[in-house]
């Protein structure tokens, strides 16, 4: 049985929804970071949950990831609805760039490496449906925005496959993921057409054996899943609800584990492979998960009521041989 052992508890604005972004700070160590339903985002100690920096920021916030260029500090990307900005995730000062700042309306990022070492970012366009990617540590582009279809892109992730190639997944409100090899900008395969409809979110998922497949989740409450490098659908599509609201992506007990939190708190934890439900079930909503070097797994989660982000270390129990 799962068991979760306290590690902190953040207080946050009870007026503000809190969405917790675990990450890696560059230096082995686990950082946290929260964005609002506002244009602010925070880092805290994760440990003591004092307030580390606060960003204020003028454009709403969309989503944040954390990228990690070569011999410099980690950069916290924000997506919001004029741009991209880029804040130094040790400082929280700002990255001057007022190219990225005012490019489109970016509705989710992502990030990821490079094959040469560099680290990139890349975000979900709503003008002329375009995927824009660029260099993390410059800012320069990495190429002409990533174009091929007609509808706002509403959600986007990246991922390493096996053979080093870093990859950028999207998919657009119609519900239609396209593929691209992220150090050329060529496509990979056919577009894959999912079900749903206004597709809220999307994630990449690296299993425990090395196979890699794309979770995605719509405003209805329909989770899809595909293996990433092929396209091909895994299972049927599974109704959670009109209640589900985010989706997250694990691994623990040998598998990969999709978490779908719910409006009213509540964390469902579904086998990412058989759909199944597992025994598991968490407190709290907009589940984040990190995977530490030293084979830990860490949880945040927002609190039901709001005010809080509760971080847990996951104690799994050891797998019989």
């Amino acid at each position: 049985m799962l068991r979760l052992v306290p590690v902190s508890t953040i207080a946050t604005d009870p007026a503000r929804l809190a969405v917790p972004k675990l990450a890696d700070d560059g230096a082995g160590e686990a950082m946290l970071l929260t964005s609002a339903d506002d244009y602010d985002v925070r880092r805290w100690d994760i440990h003591t949950g004092e307030l580390m920096w606060h960003f204020p920021g003028e454009d709403l916030v969309s989503e944040i990831t954390v990228a990690y260029p070569p011999g410099g500090d980690p950069l916290v990307a924000v997506a919001t609805d004029m741009g991209v900005v880029r804040v130094n995730a040790v400082t929280g000062s700002v990255v001057p760039d007022e190219d990225l700042a005012e490019i489109d309306t970016i509705w989710d990022i992502t990030s990821g490496t490079l094959p040469d070492g560099r680290a990139f970012i890349a975000g979900a366009g709503h003008v002329d449906g375009l995927v824009h990617y660029w260099d993390a540590a410059t800012g320069e582009p990495l190429g002409p925005p990533l174009a091929g279809r007609d509808r706002p892109v509403k959600t986007i992730t990246s991922l390493t496959l096996q053979d080093g190639t870093a990859v950028i997944a999207s998919e657009d409100e119609a519900g239609v993921i396209l593929r691209w090899n992220a150090a050329t900008g060529q496509r990979l395969g056919a577009p894959v057409h999912g079900p749903g409809t206004y597709n809220m979110q999307m994630i990449a998922l690296t299993l425990p054996d090395g196979r890699a497949l794309l979770a995605s989740m719509d405003m209805n409450g329909t989770l899809s899943r595909w293996d990433a490098v092929t396209g091909e659908a895994i299972g049927t599509p599974l109704p959670m609800g009109p209640d589900a609201t985010t989706l997250a992506g694990a691994c623990w007990e040998g598998g990969g584990r999709l978490l779908i939190s719910t409006v009213g708190g509540g964390i469902q934890v579904r086998d990412a492979l058989t759909g199944d439900e597992t025994d598991a079930e968490l407190p709290g909503v907009n589940a984040s998960v990190l995977t530490c070097p030293d084979g830990s797994t860490l949880l945040a989660t927002g609190s039901v009521p709001r005010g809080a982000v509760h971080v847990y270390r996951l104690d799994t129990p050891p797998r019989s041989s």
